[in-house]
């Protein structure tokens, strides 16, 4: 089980410190679902959810926008530890219902080495959406490997690795309000 310290929080071997509160998270992701309502005027969106890791910035998110649209979820990885391996292998495809002929929302937790991006966007438009937005909460320039473009960016961070809103550490501090970073003193 997690254990929370004022500053500190334990998953596994490993400690984080805290990086972006609960708070700093709730407004940033107001502003992107009133960004994201502006740029995608009328009609239903399809919200696609990469899992696991964006489930709870996606709820929040269409919240926010105040749009209706369905949602469906597509599972990826390419994470092993605290490490990308470099290789993405798709776990649920997206349902061609949910894309075919529609303004596809894509919410992603992260972007970092942009190599599942890379992989997966081909895939989606094979499905020939009319559109596809991207959303990300993270981004890592500075660890991107390959281009990706990217329409909507909550927050650019460095290429530390972090957990919490969703994003985990070996299956652990998803459950975290805000967002800790690997803590380089243990």
């Amino acid at each position: 089980m997690a254990s929370a310290k004022p500053n500190r929080v334990q998953l596994h071997e490993l400690s984080f410190r805290p990086f972006l509160t609960e708070k700093e998270i709730k407004d940033r992701v107001t502003q992107l679902g009133q960004e994201l309502a502006y740029r995608v005027k009328g009609g239903k969106p399809s919200f696609l959810v990469m899992l696991r890791g964006a489930f709870i910035f996606a709820a929040d998110l269409i919240r926010a926008s105040g749009m209706d649209g369905e949602v469906s979820f597509v599972r990826t990885s390419s994470y092993h530890g605290t490490e990308s391996e470099g290789k993405v292998r798709m776990h649920i495809a997206p349902e061609a219902s949910a894309v075919t002929g529609k303004d596809v929302i894509l919410i992603e937790d992260i972007v970092d080495s942009g190599l599942t991006m890379q992989a997966f966007l081909p895939e989606l438009a094979k499905l020939k959406p009319n559109s596809i937005t991207l959303v990300t909460l993270l981004h890592k320039p500075e660890a991107q490997r390959v281009e990706v473009d990217i329409d909507l960016v909550g927050f650019v961070i460095p290429p530390k690795f972090v957990v919490g809103y969703g994003l985990d550490y070996d299956g652990r501090g998803r459950h975290l309000a805000g967002i800790w970073q690997l803590a380089e003193d243990f």
